[in-house]
């Protein structure tokens, strides 16, 4: 049955009328936020100090913090090199269901390694790994979720950058994932299991780094408040009040902070080390760091995007400028909606199809002997569902 659209002409002015009370209540908070930010930046040594101490008093700690530029630095678009090495990887998955005749999930990842300024053509691969029965159970012995086949396909992408990274590679060479660079940001693996997955993360970023090569996440349309916490502990130090004192008043998407600063295209914002930590987050991942970037081709229409990298890459003159140049440079190849336009195509590899997903069923159970398959039935609800 299709949607009923007599109900919502019934209540769709009352949407609108929270919804643009909810503007104005967000247009407030920004304005708040803004004065608050001047005032930081007119006290960076007092900011210093609200963070530090945060940092030695809180477990759980989601905020940015200052590094060597003001915080209120807008960097206009500097010159991209003439060549570089770009990879840009993106993943998708089958998560286990229990609705599904069989129990299975599949990691698939598509990369796309291009050689800039040498006319070659890209290179182009796809992996697909199909999970071992270990891997899709907990130690409960039940199916696990979205979020942990997500950190196992965030771990994939990265094991195929650091195999598709070669000596022969034009230098710099930057490699782009979709998403926060850090992983572990909402996994609830634990145990020893996930000691595993963060030594291999980490092993991979120790390694990339040692080769030099820049590993970047892009993130669209930002909802981080990490500015906002920032801001929220640089007042309650002003008032002299507990860094875990939580003012939700100051609670606001970053990009509505800084969108009347970064007006020109290419801008970017300053650089802010990301501190994330939790009771479950490892603690030897690697530092992370990030600037807002307005990707907009149009003045004064700014659309703001958050560019993570590892802290290190900020500590090497000229780095970031070519990080920012190439990242500004390659959303515009997709000019009317700017976003990088390898990592678009190298999501076009990676995704499953439903009937795709099917097919590997099928195959799946083709492996199996006979005695077992007839156990193996979809639920009714996915059935009827699919008959849609």
């Amino acid at each position: 049955m299709p949607v009923n659209y007599a109900q919502l002409e019934h209540s769709q002015g009352q949407f609108a009328a929270q919804y643009a009370a909810w503007q104005a209540e967000q247009a407030v908070r920004s304005e708040k936020l803004k004065g608050l930010l001047a005032d930081a930046a007119s006290d960076p040594d007092l900011l210093r100090q609200a963070i530090e101490e945060a940092e030695q008093q809180l477990t759980n700690l989601y905020l940015a913090k200052p590094t060597s530029e003001p915080i209120l630095t807008h960097r206009p678009l500097p010159q991209a090199p003439e060549s570089y090495t770009l990879i840009a990887a993106d993943g998708s998955q089958i998560v286990p269901s229990r609705h599904r005749a069989l129990q299975f999930g599949v990691v698939n990842v598509g990369l796309i390694k291009a050689h800039i300024g040498s006319g070659e053509a890209p290179e182009i691969r796809v992996e697909t790994e199909l999970l071992a029965m270990d891997q899709i159970l907990s130690s409960e012995g039940t199916l696990i979720g979205e979020d942990e086949v997500a950190l196992l396909r965030d771990l994939a992408e990265r094991k195929l950058i650091r195999q598709a990274v070669s000596p022969e590679d034009l230098e710099p060479i930057i490699t782009l994932t979709d998403g926060p660079l850090d992983v572990f940001y909402r996994s609830t693996i634990q145990g020893d299991r996930g000691q595993q997955v963060q030594q291999e993360v980490f092993e991979i970023d120790q390694d990339l780094r040692r080769r030099g090569v820049v590993t970047a996440g892009y993130i669209d349309k930002p909802g981080s408040a990490m500015l906002s916490r920032m801001l929220a502990i640089f007042q309650c130090k002003r008032q002299g009040l507990p860094p875990e004192s939580n003012n939700r008043e100051l609670n606001l998407s970053d990009r509505f902070i800084l969108q009347e600063i970064l007006r020109l295209p290419g801008e970017r914002s300053a650089i802010f080390e990301a501190i994330t930590r939790s009771a479950r987050k490892p603690s030897n991942n690697m530092p992370v760091a990030f600037f807002y970037m307005n990707v907009s081709g149009v003045a004064d229409e700014p659309c703001l995007t958050r560019v993570e990298f590892p802290l290190w890459v900020s500590e090497v003159p000229g780095l970031v400028d070519k990080l920012h140049a190439v990242i500004y440079k390659e959303a515009q190849v997709l000019d009317s909606h700017p976003y990088p336009y390898l990592l678009h195509r190298s999501h076009e590899l990676a995704i499953v199809k439903r009937i795709e997903a099917d097919e590997v069923e099928a195959i799946l159970q083709s492996q199996l002997d006979p005695q077992f398959r007839v156990h193996q039935q979809r639920s009714n609800k996915d059935y009827l569902k699919g008959l849609s």
